[in-house]
């Protein structure tokens, strides 16, 4: 079940920006050669390249074709017109030839989200390059009658969104925007170029080594392309807890904190600024296909008086997926994508066949929610119980402030007639300072009972066990923590 990204402790302070309600869609390019338009020839990049690209050695990926530049600011996730497939992290090299009836000097206004530049002739007019904003900059240039050269190179680099407008205006006149159609030589004044029938049209792709991909969601495949980079740029956590639900079967509940403060703030108007984090995880089988994944898109939207709070807040998600047994590898990352940086991270799991009785993973609860009954998932959430839901704690460093507890789940054995118990210890340097033992309350239908005890709160280190013993069976989790000193 996807969770909502829970702040700590400034929840309340956050609003989140609806993915709905975009900027229209414009008509725009065509994979079908057009003729007298311009041609872009749409690249890959690498992540996180910060400029426009050379083309001269990057190998095409195929064509669109249009006869304006006319892509108002919009959401990435929206993409580019004609380019399929990809949202981010592509370029495209326009060029085209116009005529010129009139001469004299011609401004050019070119807005672009993210770099941009306007050649003519081979001359520079304007240079916009890099990951930026919806920005607009103007140039002129002088024009002779006759046939002129343009290219208009654009590159697309993280979102939120994208943008690239081209405009023109004759001497004497406003700005409108630039239509090679209005710039039509006059009849016998040149030879009509060659058909670019041949060429190939568009071919952008999911990466194939995801099985499925084309289910991918557009920041999740923007996160996904981030992971195979890769990159380490900032610190966050990520766990799975296991819940042995039946003897063939586990619930893993993927977990995810990341520490608010890694995260960039830019403006986004008169006293406020945004945070926008992505962060997905990919439970991939021992053949390496991937099977199962799990991810959230976070934004939100603060004041400058908020600013400090959320800087040290937390971030958390998690979502269950069930596993049968076998070996199986979890991938993550965590992108923040208004300074286009991300982490990676990865962790095995090994899903054993119940035997007998078991316990679920020892989680450290920061608080206890209203249970979320709106799943998108088939997979039950072992962390939700009678209307609430326990919100883990991965770091297990706590300020001197907490008062830790400790949530789990014991599945006494159906074939065992022996009256099930709990031990439960507190040790500090291998040492045990509290012990107690404790009948296992009825189990539910489906043969769990969860629990929670409240754990020691002094400053120190602490090891907690306990054990679920069932005539001569047992079965024996434990979960380390600290408190820090006031």
């Amino acid at each position: 079940m996807k969770r909502a990204l829970s702040l700590i402790p400034i929840c309340c302070l956050l609003a989140l920006v609806p993915a709905a309600g975009w900027v229209r869609k414009n008509p725009f390019g065509s994979t079908t050669p057009l003729p007298d338009s311009l041609r872009g020839a749409v690249c890959h990049i690498a992540q996180w390249w910060p400029v426009l690209p050379d083309f001269d050695r990057l190998h095409p990926v195929g064509f669109i074709y249009t006869y304006t530049l006319d892509v108002p600011t919009r959401s990435y996730e929206e993409g580019m017109p004609g380019v399929t497939d990809r949202v981010e992290w592509f370029a495209i090299d326009y060029h085209g030839d116009f005529w010129i009836s009139r001469p004299g000097k011609y401004r050019f206004n070119l807005i672009s989200d993210d770099g941009s530049r306007l050649t003519i002739d081979g001359k520079l007019v304007i240079d916009d390059d890099g990951i930026h904003p919806t920005t607009a900059m103007g140039g002129s240039t002088e024009l002779a009658a006759g046939l002129h050269h343009i290219r208009v190179s654009y590159f697309q680099g993280p979102g939120s969104e994208l943008a690239l407008v081209l405009q023109v205006a004759a001497p004497g006149e406003q700005l409108h925007l630039f239509d090679l159609r209005n710039f039509k030589p006059p009849p016998g004044a040149r030879p009509k170029a060659p058909s670019p029938d041949a060429e190939a049209r568009p071919t952008l792709r999911r990466d194939e080594t995801f099985r499925g991909s084309a289910a991918l969601t557009a920041y999740e495949m923007t996160a996904f392309e981030a992971m195979k980079a890769r990159p380490h740029a900032f610190e966050f956590r990520s766990a799975a807890l296991r819940f042995p639900v039946s003897a063939d079967r586990s619930t893993y509940v993927l977990a995810f904190e990341l520490p608010a403060m890694a995260l960039a703030a830019t403006p986004s108007g008169p006293g406020k600024h945004k945070v926008h984090a992505v962060l997905l995880a990919l439970v991939k089988d021992a053949a390496g296909q991937v099977i199962a994944r799990a991810s959230q898109d976070f934004r939100a939207e603060v004041t400058d008086s908020q600013l400090a709070a959320l800087r040290a807040a937390t971030l958390s998600y998690t979502h269950p997926v069930t596993l049968g047994p076998g070996h199986f590898t979890v991938e993550t990352v965590a992108l923040d994508r208004e300074a286009g940086r991300a982490s990676t991270g990865a962790f095995e799991i090994d899903n054993a066949e119940r035997k007998g009785p078991a316990l679920s993973s020892l989680v450290l609860a920061q608080r206890a929610e209203p249970a979320n009954s709106a799943a998108d998932t088939d997979d039950p959430d072992p962390l939700e119980f009678q209307g609430q839901r326990v919100v883990p704690a991965i770091e297990a460093s706590l300020p001197a402030d907490a008062a830790p507890s400790v949530f789990f789940v014991a599945y006494p054995s159906r074939s065992n007639t022996a009256v099930p118990k709990l031990n439960v210890q507190f040790l500090i340097h291998g040492q045990v300072v509290a012990s107690q033992t404790a009948a296992v309350p009825p189990p539910d239908a489906a043969g769990a009972a969860p629990m929670t005890i409240a754990a020691l709160a002094k400053p120190g280190s602490y090891e907690l066990k306990i054990t679920l013993l069932q005539g001569d069976e047992s079965a024996e989790q434990t979960i380390r923590y600290s408190i820090a000193a006031r």
